[in-house]
């Protein structure tokens, strides 16, 4: 499905031409061989590093919507294929921030549906870098939330979703949002890309707090820890699956606890 939504990006992205002059502001980067490839060279063949070159230069304020919607199916591809490399995750998608009125309707119901598809991919996949080296990664399901708010996408049909999810993986994401996203009284982002975007924090926290949610992620949690399910479905199943269970007690103890509380 996700290849399918970023192939109708390609075509529906299509009429927007590479611009006589970029936005970015680098007169390194302007005059530079990279400046004439990313101009001349078809979208979906330039490279990642050259991507998050141009990505990273020196840019106006706001970069040109033409400009940003010619490239934008490549960053919807790389970033789907977590080609991370090259950048930071948490603001691959920044310049995306846009007036909704220079979208069409069919631009942005794109938009939407791909954040949703990546959203639902990210949380079918946990990976443990100890163990799995050459599997895709993601440090953080924050940095996936991050980067998505910094884009501009709306986060609740996808946290809809989550509490939703029953697979396994979608669970271990949570406990990491739980127990390694905020500080110690919930009231901001550990992560230094969002530490000071209180909106952000406010409606994670909020999210995780409602009744519903807390009594999906109880039930899953109940599951896990009892040992109805792997843990994880790697080699090494006894060694991690321990260090998350005990986690995931943990998890279990704050949503009861909150529980009661909302219920006194």
């Amino acid at each position: 499905m996700l290849h399918d939504i970023i192939e109708t990006a390609y075509r529906t992205f299509a009429a927007y031409p590479a611009p006589e002059s970029l936005g970015c502001q680098c007169s390194l980067f302007r005059l530079g061989e990279s400046h004439r490839r990313l101009r001349t060279m078809s979208v979906r063949e330039i490279p990642d590093e050259l991507l998050w070159r141009y990505h990273f230069a020196a840019h106006a304020e706001r970069t040109p919507v033409g400009e940003v919607k010619h490239f934008l199916p490549r960053y919807l591809e790389i970033v789907s294929r977590f080609q991370f490399q090259h950048f930071w995750t948490e603001i691959a998608l920044d310049r995306l921030t846009f007036a909704k009125e220079a979208w069409t309707a069919e631009e942005q119901a794109l938009l939407s549906t791909w954040a949703r598809a990546f959203f639902a991919h990210c949380l079918s996949q946990y990976h443990d870098r100890d163990f799995a080296p050459d599997a895709p990664y993601i440090e953080n399901i924050v940095d996936i939330i991050i980067m998505l708010a910094h884009g501009d996408f709306d986060l609740r049909p996808l946290l809809e979703d989550w509490s939703e999810d029953r697979r396994l993986s979608a669970l271990l994401h949570f406990k990491d949002l739980l127990l390694w996203g905020f500080n110690r009284d919930m009231s901001m982002l550990e992560n230094s890309f969002a530490a000071d975007d209180q909106a952000l924090c406010d409606m994670l926290r909020d999210w995780v707090r409602q009744p519903d949610v807390m009594a999906h992620f109880i039930a899953k949690c109940d599951r896990a820890v009892d040992g109805s399910e792997p843990i994880l479905d790697m080699a090494h199943e006894c060694h991690a699956g321990r260090g998350h269970r005990e986690e995931l007690r943990s998890v279990r103890q704050k949503l009861r606890e909150w529980q009661r509380l909302s219920q006194s």
